[in-house]
């Protein structure tokens, strides 16, 4: 299990989060939730409510909508964290429009979107940096960048 200093860090190398305050950093890793899933694993389908956004700390996921299918992989050793599930983060964006599927063990934070949202909005700096650089993410993945 990571502790709360860890996923902090994990965090603070996610570039979505690279530009978050320390104390907003430390309130978004006492919300996300630890899960260890398992090959073949569904995390979320198409339709399904968007309630929170993801980070995969370790292992593979697989993507599948409407433009084909992608994969994040992270090797523990790198050090780094991949973003996924960002509807969550889109106000009018409340279902899925694809399938997150582990093709390994996986470990993935789970951040509730609402409660992220809300400790944006307590750091407005903070706040502006991750949703300005979720916009950039989304503008990639639309122009297949991602």
């Amino acid at each position: 299990m990571l502790e709360t200093k860890r996923i902090k860090e994990i965090l603070a190398q996610n570039l979505l989060f690279k530009g978050c305050g320390d104390s907003t950093l430390a309130d978004i890793s006492k919300i996300a939730v630890e899960l260890n899933l398992e090959l073949g694993q569904e995390i979320y389908r198409p339709g399904e409510k968007a309630d929170n956004v993801y980070v995969l700390v370790e292992g593979i996921v697989t993507f599948i909508n409407k433009s084909g299918l992608e994969f994040l992989n992270v090797q523990g050793a790198i050090e780094r964290s991949m973003i996924f599930g960002w509807a969550a983060m889109v106000p009018g964006q409340p279902n899925r429009i694809g399938t997150a599927q582990c093709l390994e063990q996986s470990k993935i934070l789970s951040i509730n979107g609402s409660q992220l949202l809300k400790i944006l909005d307590e750091d407005i700096a903070s706040g502006y940096s991750v949703m300005k650089t979720l916009c950039e993410l989304i503008t990639s993945t639309l122009e297949g960048k991602s």
